[in-house]
């Protein structure tokens, strides 16, 4: 499909325009997901707009804090379906793919956005979708209350790890100097998002740790997830968000790379970088993302996936 590139004044029109929306997400949605479709779904409802936001799968629990004020509407069949946060249809889950062919809008900040709705919404430079969906936000005109306020921190703060990833820009401290200002209580998020970890994710942690490997004179880590582990420890997909820092934080490690088994067994692969593009490395795996943090699916043995994978960045390390 054909896409019309748009700017957030374009969008805010279009969206007003709408009355039925539905909003999509990517499948096991992140802080910026999750905020940035509820953020948008609130704004709306306040012009009298009639959304839905879908999500599939458990949700962390410090995510209550921003799902608790929204209230989904009955909306019946869709006028206008929105993406938020979505690269590729491809990573819509099982019970929305059927709308992939017909998105009206996507608002996204991934430079490997395959733009696949009529109307597309790209600012690869921001930081975060929900960076995006405030400038669309303050085009509708909307209140910017508490409650959106506080999903937009959650996707700006999860998105650029509290602050501290490379992806970080002056313009997101002055963002969230500015919703600090309507009311969010930062302390509060930041301990709940970073401070603290379920019982359920320190088992799993664990069991990672234990089979952590290296590889390329220790410039490569690998920690790999199974199915039967997060079964034992009673993981819900939310209590492994984040996971994937892991292995690149141990120092001398140039590429973390995590791979968690999925239910139709596939393997999700997450690799973060400290200087190799990583979005380019998943490209040829047929994903995508940021240039220090992106992923893709694949399918095979884990020993295949990890041999493809290191070999694709030991060439960029100069080391094949």
């Amino acid at each position: 499909m054909e896409t019309r590139r748009i700017n957030p004044e374009e969008a805010a029109a279009r969206l007003l325009e709408a009355d039925n929306i539905l909003i999509l997400t990517h499948k096991n949605p992140d802080g910026d997901a999750i905020g940035s479709g509820i953020a948008i779904a609130l704004a709306l409802q306040q012009k009298g707009k009639h959304c839905r936001v879908c999500w599939t799968g458990e949700l962390a629990g410090f995510y209550s804090l921003i799902t608790e004020c929204y209230q989904p509407d009955e909306i019946g069949e869709p006028d206008f379906v929105l993406a938020v946060d979505l690269a590729n249809p491809r990573l819509l889950p099982e019970d929305t793919i059927g709308y992939s062919d017909r998105v009206d809008m996507v608002i996204d900040h991934h430079a490997t956005s395959v733009e696949f709705a009529r109307e597309t919404l790209l600012e690869s430079a921001a930081s975060c979708c929900a960076e995006i969906i405030f400038k669309v936000i303050n085009a509708m005109g909307c209140s910017v209350t508490t409650d959106i306020a506080n999903c937009i921190y959650v996707g700006l703060s999860t998105d650029t790890g509290c602050f501290r990833y490379s992806n970080t820009t002056a313009d997101n401290h002055l963002l969230a100097a500015q919703l600090v200002s309507l009311g969010v209580n930062i302390a509060k998020f930041n301990e709940l998002i970073f401070g603290q970890k379920s019982r359920a994710r320190i088992e799993i942690e664990r069991r990672a740790l234990s089979g952590m490997e290296f590889t390329s004179s220790g410039k490569i880590c690998i920690i790999t997830i199974t199915r039967s582990m997060l079964e034992e420890t009673n993981c819900i997909e939310s209590d492994i968000e984040g996971i994937a820092t892991i292995p690149k934080a141990i120092e001398g490690v140039e590429a973390g790379i995590t791979l968690r088994e999925q239910e139709n067994g596939n393997w999700k692969i997450s690799l973060r970088t400290a200087s190799l593009d990583a979005a380019e490395i998943c490209s040829l795996f047929g994903g995508g993302g940021h240039i220090r943090a992106a992923g893709c699916e694949c399918s095979g043995t884990p020993f295949e996936i990890k041999v493809a994978m290191v070999a694709a960045i030991n060439k960029r390390l100069g080391l094949s």
